[in-house]
């Protein structure tokens, strides 16, 4: 390949990768930020509400006719609904990845309007919202106020009047939920006064109707001929309880008139009474952000919290906002702490290179690549439409130690050179650059094409490689087009010939006073360096080279100034020992002897050829064993600096009640040192549930930074929990960390919906649930499996009398209906005010409907006008039943939340659930998974394996094509499973240490999760590469006329150098993400652990067993085709035979 004009053009060559960063620059400013890809599935939320109907009455007459319509809509994967006593109606659709959510919700709209005509008039009264909406959220703030002087309605409609309008309006905000009601005029009804005056709800409600209306009487002077024109106005609704007072319900016998004051009361209140906050201990109301399916979270959340900020200033006196929950906290710290990795790695790299090189030129050339590479992968990135995140960042961290590489490769050829006598750096580049080129393109090609197989792989895993995969091989592109460009100019350039010319011309004056002065200098620096040296052994310069990187790695730098004064002196006097010839002597010395052994070592596996087929055999025997047995996951749990709590209370138990026991939760969750702030809703559950009887928390920890290593969010979890257990016996209280792909669920717990396919009773489904959950938890694996369905709650069933109706002329609608308003609640009309238009609620009130016996009090009016008491019509029995029933794909279901035990995947539990419930479920009753442990469940099967199989068909075609035969490339392909099994061994032996006692909160446990089977589709390509670089030059030894074996044996110990440097560079480089700690530390341990166990064992055997490979393979080659000797006069090669050859 000739790469002349580059070398001889070095302008050129530096203009080019100047564009290439300037290009990347531009990139990185328009490059979207966010924690992952958008591989959550769009979801679209059908809600409604059925006010006073019972969870049996909703599921029934709402979800029911809605679930038949939207079934089956296009590109639905799966839906599930719940419906509650409080009468709210909820449908969630999840589609498939890559349909578009406003298509989805066109669809699902459609659907919607075909069953409004199976809707009560209730239902359809209220309306039936169509959302885009994810199930999990993005942001949780609360209002609260800091001197209790505001009341919940108040910071209720605060925030709905004055900040929730403006962030619905703003980009990616599917909803904004707050945990509160809006202002209602309740009309509280007297029974006893009302049947006085033989009134029933109806009649208040028809009064409402007719008095309280917007009208268009119309004009006067329309076409008429007159000098002006009326606009004729009617005072339209009511705004205010004096108003409302006044509306006039009957004429009276004596001429009066009955006024709605004189049965009822009225006042400016609030639409329900399910919810109440408060933010440590404080008064407040809550907001809860849902992403719109198909947005950018993060600039969803950048774009609410400058609102927040804005809205901060102009707050009344003693009301302040509280963040709770911010997704963008652990998104911005994770990039922090990968930007560091990144930092740290590039440090490392270059000491690496450094001591192998011993020449700050040279090592100059292959640090330049890397700067290069990555900042012009952003431009590629910014192009195909990819963002800034945690997968695409930790792509880069890796490509560092990658993309160095074949600048190494350029500048080790040029010194090759060199050393054979060439006078001029630039002839060397030539020369080398024309031997090298066509290698490099081939290692960029075979390093690529491991990446091309996941770029068609469907489903979240498909995205997760995708992203991974194209930032590495765009980093792998340029760093080849480095390579071939600006590395061997900057070789002809800045690289001095080994030997000087010999030259009798007698320079001019200007040149010799400018060498005198360059030898002046040069002598001066190595008296310095030597003076120095002698004080540094060598030995005790490589002491504090490792110790200054283990203080990098271990954040030692950072504890106090005395102690980052003392790594900085230790890594200053390690830079000076590293630079002196008395270091680079024994360095040398070292690495001949190391060579000379390391040939003999070869020789002797060639001998003992059986040796090293019986290593490769038991290489993929033990691979695929721990293939097999190695725990799966998906994604790591990360301490995301929140958590969750739910609180489940006894059935029946009053709100009053329930705020006590909240209470007391909340001064336990307050006691621990790791909470910075805590928010209390009472009334709602994040794991299902509305009502009474639940409560939640959201608990904001303290930032990373001041937190110690015992503090992260599991070890808080589990303590709080254990508390828990202790403290509060009436209750059933679980803590839990947000999921760490939003979109999903509600919790990083497995989501099971087990599901009634008999049709049969509630009672005996929860029975069966209770078996199966009660069977799970005796597994090992299983930490708890609970759900919140109870079926206990206290309830009265009505049975109406027809016959005794009939007789006394009354419908028995007429009972429900009145019932319905004294009890349920009636919405009978609306109000304008604060410029939002607000409900009419007629109700009883309290006082009247407070027990069983207050039925004696209402009454109903029969054919004949007369007021009849209601309980001669009905007849109350006290029962049981469940507070919410859900449906899963049109099954009834129960929703069971399983946390692994500690030490435990969720692959693993994923299988001791499959296990239990093959032996514990009767006929009819089965589950299936929902949010990411379905996602899970999918991506671990067969397409996996897929996947691996056509990454190493895709390398073992492009070797067939290089190398024009089908046998060699075995030479290549048999060596990458000894580093496989490195990164399997790796990380079973790090889990193992995990899963000491004392270390299990720490340290967490690994598995086989998408992090690690990057780190495995990357080391194909890495380990492929080392294997080729022997190969490549024992082939061309062969063909100079060498036997098999001292070709193989040669071409190894010319590798052997560039081997160990890149693959030390990258183990060394990677340090800081294997021993990392705090933010995003489990993904990054794995992802380190994996990728240096893989390099380093695969790096280990390779360079023993590949060029016994190649003897084998090469031999059977000539057997088919015997060698065609293209060059046999190897005059211009003696030199660099013998130098291998020692």
């Amino acid at each position: 390949m000739k790469l002349d004009r580059f070398i001889n053009r070095p302008v050129l060559s530096t203009v080019i990768s100047i564009v290439v960063v300037i290009l990347g620059i531009l990139g990185l400013v328009s490059l979207p930020v966010s924690q992952y890809p958008d591989i959550a599935p769009p979801t679209i939320r059908v809600t409604t509400t059925y006010t006073g109907a019972n969870a049996q009455t909703i599921l029934n007459s709402v979800i029911a006719p809605l679930e038949e319509q939207i079934n089956g809509v296009e590109d639905m994967m799966y839906m599930s609904s719940t419906a509650t006593n409080t009468g709210e109606a909820s449908i969630e659709v999840y589609f498939k990845q890559g349909t578009d959510p406003d298509m989805a919700a066109v669809n699902v709209q459609n659907r919607v309007a075909k069953a409004q005509g199976f809707l009560p008039a209730e239902v359809t009264q209220v309306g039936v919202i169509t959302q885009k909406r994810q199930s999990s959220m993005l942001l949780g703030f609360s209002f609260y106020s800091s001197d209790d002087k505001y009341d919940n309605e108040f910071l209720e409609n605060y925030m709905n009047i004055n900040i929730i309008p403006e962030i619905k309006r703003i980009q990616g905000v599917g909803d904004a939920m707050v945990m509160g009601t809006d202002y209602s005029m309740r009309i509280w009804l007297k029974p006893d006064v009302m049947a006085q005056y033989k009134l029933m709800p109806s009649d208040v409600s028809v009064a409402l109707a007719e008095q309280n209306i917007e009208a268009a009487p119309g004009q006067f002077g329309e076409r008429s001929n007159q000098t002006f024109q009326y606009t004729i106005r009617y005072k339209g609704r009511l705004q205010q309880p004096e108003e409302f007072e006044n509306i006039v319900i009957k004429s009276l016998p004596d001429g009066e008139v009955l006024r709605l004051n004189d049965i009822a009361e009225i006042q400016l209140d609030r639409l329900g009474y399910n919810f109440t906050n408060r933010v440590n201990g404080h008064k407040a109301v809550t907001c809860i952000v849902y992403q719109m399916a198909g947005t950018n979270a993060t600039q969803t959340i950048s774009d609410i919290q400058a609102l927040l900020d804005e809205a901060s200033q102009s707050l009344p006196a003693g009301l302040k906002i509280n963040v709770s929950m911010n997704a963008n906290d652990f998104l911005f710290a994770s990039i922090h702490e990968v930007l560091k990795t990144l930092i740290e790695a590039f440090i490392l790299v270059f000491i690496v290179v450094y001591i192998f090189l011993q020449d700050l030129r040279s090592t100059l050339i292959p640090t330049i690549a890397i700067p290069v590479a990555l900042i012009g992968t952003f431009f590629i990135l910014s192009l195909v439409g990819f963002s800034l995140n945690l997968l695409t960042l930790c792509a880069l961290v890796l490509a560092i130690a990658i993309v160095v590489d074949d600048a190494i490769v350029v500048v080790e050829g040029v010194h090759a050179k060199l050393d054979q006598g060439y006078t001029s750096a630039r002839l060397a580049s030539i020369d080398a650059m024309n031997e090298l080129g066509g290698a490099i393109v081939s290692i960029t090609l075979v390093m690529m094409a491991v990446f091309v197989p996941v770029s068609f792989m469907g489903g979240t895993a498909g995205t997760f490689y995708r992203q991974f995969g194209m930032t590495m091989a765009i980093a792998i592109g340029l760093s080849a087009l480095n390579a071939l460009t600006l590395s061997p100019a900057l070789c002809a350039v800045l690289l001095k010939p080994h030997k000087q010319e010999g030259s009798e011309d007698i320079p001019p004056l200007k040149e010799r006073m400018k060498t005198a002065y360059k030898t002046a200098h040069t002598t001066m620096i190595n008296r310095y360096t030597e003076a120095i040296g002698k004080m540094l052994h060598p030995g005790i310069t490589l002491t504090f080279t490792l110790v200054a990187i283990l203080g990098m790695i271990f954040g030692l730098f950072n504890i106090n100034p005395i102690i980052t004064a003392i790594f900085i002196l230790l890594s200053i006097l390690a830079l000076i020992g590293m630079s002196t010839n008395k270091f680079k002597n024994r360095f040398n010395d070292t690495y001949e002897s190391i060579l000379k052994r390391y040939k003999k070592r070869v020789l002797f596996f060639i001998q003992k050829k059986w040796l090293s087929m019986g290593l490769v055999v038991a290489s993929i025997v033990l691979l695929m064993f721990f293939m097999n047995t190695t725990p799966t996951g998906m994604v790591p749990n990360e301490d995301t600096g929140t958590l969750m709590g739910a609180v489940t209370l006894p059935p029946g138990t009053s709100q009053d009640h329930s705020e006590e026991i909240l209470a007391r939760v909340d001064s336990l969750i307050a006691s621990d040192p790791a909470v910075a702030s805590r928010t209390l809703i009472s009334g709602f559950s994040f794991i299902g549930g509305q009502g009474p009887s639940y409560g939640s928390f959201i608990i904001k920890l303290k930032d990373w930074d001041d937190r110690s290593m015992i503090q992260n969010s599991d070890v808080v979890v589990g303590s709080l929990y254990m508390r828990a257990q202790k403290i509060i016996k009436e209750a059933q209280v679980l803590f839990f960390a947000p999921p760490m792909i939003p979109g999903y669920s509600a919790s990083t717990d497995i989501e099971v919906n087990m599901q009634d396919k008999t049709g049969g009773d509630l009672n005996k489904f929860f029975d069966v649930v209770n078996d199966y959950t009660a069977a799970l938890e005796a597994r090992p694996e299983i930490n708890s499996a609970k759900t919140t369905f109870n079926p206990n709650f206290p309830q009265y069933m009505i049975d109406i009398d027809a016959a005794a109706c009939k007789k006394a002329g009354i419908s028995p609608s007429d009972i429900l209906t009145t019932m319905q308003g004294y009890y349920g609640g009636l919405y009978a009309s609306n109000f304008n005010r604060f410029g939002k238009m607000y409900r009419v609620m007629i109700q009883s009130d309290p006082l009247s409907r407070k027990n069983l016996e207050s039925l004696k009090n209402i009454k109903v009016r029969n054919s004949a006008g007369e007021m009849a008491p209601i309980s001669q019509f009905i007849t109350v029995d006290k029962v049981y039943g469940p507070d919410i029933i859900s449906r899963f794909n049109l099954y009834t279901s129960m929703k069971v939340m399983v946390a692994p035990a500690s030490g435990y995947t969720s692959g693993q539990a994923l299988t001791a659930l499959a296990e239990v419930a093959g032996q514990n479920l009767p006929a009819g009753y089965t589950y299936e998974l929902g949010g990411m442990a379905r996602e899970e469940a999918q991506s671990s099967g067969s397409a996996t394996g897929l996947i691996f199989i056509l990454c190493f068909v895709f390398v073992y075609l492009l070797l067939s094509a290089q190398y024009e035969s089908y046998i060699l490339p075995l030479a290549v392909l048999l060596s990458v499973p000894f580093g496989l099994l490195g990164s399997f061994l790796f990380v079973n032996g790090v889990s193992a240490i995990g899963n000491i006692s004392m270390l299990k909160m720490i340290l967490g446990t690994m598995s086989n999760n998408i992090y690690m089977q990057i780190a495995l589709i990357m080391l194909m390509g890495l380990l492929a590469k080392n294997a080729i670089l022997i190969v490549e030059f024992a082939l061309d030894r062969r063909k100079m006329g060498m036997s098999i074996t001292w070709a193989a044996v040669l071409g190894a110990g010319a590798r052997l150098r560039p081997i160990l440097m890149t693959s030390l560079a990258m183990v060394v480089g990677l340090l800081p993400l294997m021993f990392a700690f705090g933010v995003g530390a489990h993904g990054n341990r794995t992802l380190g652990t994996a990728s240096i166990g893989g390099m380093l064992i695969g790096m280990i055997c390779q360079i023993f067993i590949v060029p016994v490979l190649f003897v084998i393979f090469q031999y059977l080659q000539e057997k088919v085709k015997p060698m065609e000797w293209e060059d046999i006069d190897n005059t211009d090669a003696v030199t660099e035979i013998e130098q291998y050859a020692k």
